[in-house]
C-alpha cells in the first residue's frame, strides 16, 4: 500500500525535492539542522508532495515557561522548562524528560522529531515529544529537584502537556524512575480523580508506582538485540570487513550511563569483548576485555572510570574512542561524532545508542572509509518500546503475565505428564532444578524482553529489506520507512 501511494505522487513533485538531501560540504551544522539534513536526504528518495513533507517536518507545538524554585538556602531561581509535540497525528505524544544545562528550544524539536521517527520505525502509537528542565541535577538537592519535578509536571497538566491520552514523558538525561514517580504522584493527586488511567501519565516509574520489569535495562538491551540481528547479515558485514556476527567483535563504548552499561553487558555475555570506555573523567582501555558488571560497580563506587585497576591504559581525554575495534558505541551525548572528529575513528562499525549522536558531515567522511553505521532511531528505541508496554499495563491495570504464568506452568507440566505416560520416562523435576526452571511459566520481565526482542527483530529486518530494495543505508531505510508511515496514515486518516 505505501508503495502504489508513492507511485501514485506527482512526479514533478518529485523533481521539486533539489532542496532535500543536499551536501554538507560546509561542515557541521546546530543539532536541529543536523535532524532536518537527514530527514531532506530520506524525504529526496520518496515521491511524497513536498508541501506534505515540510507539515512531517515541523514541530506542531513547542512550550517554554520558567518554574520558580526556592532553594536549600532561601533564595528563588527560575529554571526554564521545555517541552516539545513534534507530531500529533498520533495521540498521545512520547518522549523523555531530561535534566540538562545545556537543553533550550531547539534540541527539544530536534529530539522530538528523532521520537517521531523512532516510534514510526517500531510501529508504536505515538507522536514524538520531548522536554526538560534547563539545569544541571548535580547542583540541586534531592529537596530541590522533587520541587521542580512535580513543578514542572503541575505546569505540564495546566497546559494539557500530559496525561496518558495526551503527552506520556519518560526518563532521560538526569532522570530516571525516581524523577518519572514523582512526576506520576503529582499528576494522580492533580487530575486521578477525573483520569483513572491517571498512571499511564508517565512512564519508566519505579515498580510499586506503576512501572514495569525491564524498564531500566530495555535500551541497552535494544541495543544488543538489534547489534546481534543486523551483525548476523553476511552481506553487512563483508562491506564493514568483519566476520559476520556478534560474537567475538571488540568494542568501545562513549558513557558508561544504563545504556552503555546495559548494552556492554548483554553483549559480552553474547560473546563480544569490551575493550574500551569513554567517560566524563577519561577514559580506560584493556585489550584483553573490561568486565562489564565490574567496570559498573567500581563506577558507582567512585563516580567515574579513573584508577579502574584493571584496565592498561587510562587516559585523561576522550582518546580511547579512536583506538582500533569492530563496533564504537555513542551512548552519550548528540554530535559527538563530528567533522572535527571523524578522521580519527578506526572502528569497522558505529552503533548509535544515542540520540543524534554523528552529524551528517563526519558520517560522509567515516562512510568513505568504509564505515558501516546502525542508526540511532532503529538501534536505541528499545527504551520506548518498553515504556509502551508499561503505558500498556498502566491502562490494563495489570502486570503482564498476571492472568496466565500460573496456566502456561499448568500446561507444560501436563505436556511432561503426556509425554512420560506415553513413552514410560519418568522425570522428578523436584530433584532437577534446572528441569524445573524450564517449566516455569514466564515472569513479567519474560514477556517484556521477549516483546522487546521480537520488536527490534521485525523493526531491523524491514530496515534492511528497504535497504536492500533501494540500496541505501540503513539510516535513510529507517528515515524512508518512517515517512511513509507517518505519510500514509495522514493521508489515510486525512487532514484539515
Amino acid at each position: 500500500m505505501i508503495q502504489t501511494f508513492a507511485r501514485r505522487a506527482l512526479q514533478p513533485q518529485f523533481r521539486s525535492l533539489a532542496r532535500f538531501g543536499q551536501s554538507s560540504e560546509e561542515g557541521d551544522v546546530s543539532f536541529l539542522e543536523q535532524v532536518y539534513q537527514y530527514f531532506d536526504k530520506a524525504a529526496a528518495l520518496t515521491n511524497i508532495p513536498v508541501d506534505m513533507l515540510n507539515y512531517y517536518k515541523k514541530t506542531d507545538c513547542v512550550i517554554k515557561f520558567h518554574l520558580p524554585l526556592v532553594r536549600d538556602d532561601g533564595t528563588v531561581e527560575c529554571i526554564p522548562a521545555f517541552r516539545a509535540q513534534h507530531k500529533t497525528h498520533k495521540l498521545p505524544t512520547k518522549g523523555g524528560t531530561r535534566l540538562s544545562e545545556h537543553i533550550h528550544t531547539e534540541e527539544v524539536e530536534a529530539l522530538s522529531l528523532l521520537m517521531t521517527f523512532k516510534n514510526a520505525v517500531l510501529e508504536l502509537p505515538y507522536g514524538g515529544a520531548k522536554g526538560g528542565l534547563k539545569m544541571n541535577p548535580k547542583k540541586y538537592s534531592k529537596r530541590e529537584i522533587e520541587s521542580l519535578m512535580r513543578r514542572f509536571t503541575i505546569e505540564l497538566a495546566k497546559r494539557n502537556f500530559i496525561g496518558a491520552a495526551i503527552d506520556v514523558p519518560g526518563p532521560d538525561l538526569g532522570t530516571g524512575e525516581r524523577e518519572m514517580s514523582w512526576m506520576k504522584d503529582e499528576y494522580t493527586k492533580f487530575a486521578g480523580h477525573l483520569d483513572i488511567n491517571a498512571q499511564g501519565c508517565v512512564t519508566g516509574k519505579a515498580i510499586s508506582q506503576g512501572g514495569i520489569s525491564g524498564r531500566t535495562e530495555s535500551t541497552g538491551l535494544g541495543v544488543f538485540y538489534g547489534c546481534r540481528e543486523i551483525l548476523e547479515d553476511y552481506e553487512f558485514c563483508t562491506q564493514a570487513g568483519i566476520p559476520a556476527g556478534l560474537r567475538g567483535k571488540s568494542i568501545i563504548i562513549q558513557g558508561y550511563g544504563a545504556v552503555g552499561y546495559y548494552a556492554a553487558k548483554y553483549m559480552c555475555a553474547y560473546g563480544a569483548k569490551l575493550v574500551g570506555v569513554a567517560e566524563w573523567d577519561g577514559s580506560i582501555y584493556e585489550e584483553n576485555g573490561i568486565d562489564p558488571d565490574e567496570l559498573q560497580a567500581f563506577k558507582e563506587q567512585r563516580k567515574g572510570v579513573k584508577g579502574f585497576p584493571k584496565a592498561s591504559e587510562y587516559h585523561e581525554d576522550e582518546s580511547v574512542i579512536y583506538k582500533e575495534c569492530d563496533i564504537f558505541i555513542p551512548a552519550a551525548f548528540e554530535q559527538t561524532v563530528n567533522r572535527a572528529n571523524a578522521p580519527k575513528f578506526n572502528c569497522k562499525v558505529i552503533a548509535e545508542a544515542a540520540n543524534g549522536p554523528t552529524t551528517l558531515a563526519a558520517e560522509e567522511i567515516l562512510i568513505k572509509k568504509g564505515v558501516k553505521f546502525l542508526p540511532d532511531i532503529l538501534l536505541n528505541a528499545g527504551g520506548v518500546t518498553v515504556s509502551y508496554f508499561e503505558w500498556l499495563q498502566n491502562l490494563d491495570h495489570i502486570r503482564p503475565g498476571r492472568m496466565t504464568r500460573r496456566w502456561e506452568e499448568t500446561s507444560k507440566y501436563k505436556l511432561l505428564e503426556a509425554i512420560q505416560i506415553s513413552t514410560g520416562l519418568r522425570v522428578d523435576v523436584t530433584k532437577n532444578q534446572q528441569a524445573a526452571k524450564l517449566l516455569e511459566g514466564p515472569s513479567a520481565k519474560d514477556l517484556v524482553f521477549t516483546g522487546l526482542e521480537e520488536s527490534m527483530a521485525v523493526a531491523v529486518q524491514k530496515t534492511k529489506e528497504t535497504a536492500s530494495k533501494l540500496n541505501i543505508s540503513l539510516r535513510m531505510a529507517a528515515y524512508y520507512n518512517a515517512l511513509m508511515a507517518i505519510h500514509q496514515h495522514v493521508d489515510t486518516a486525512g487532514l484539515r
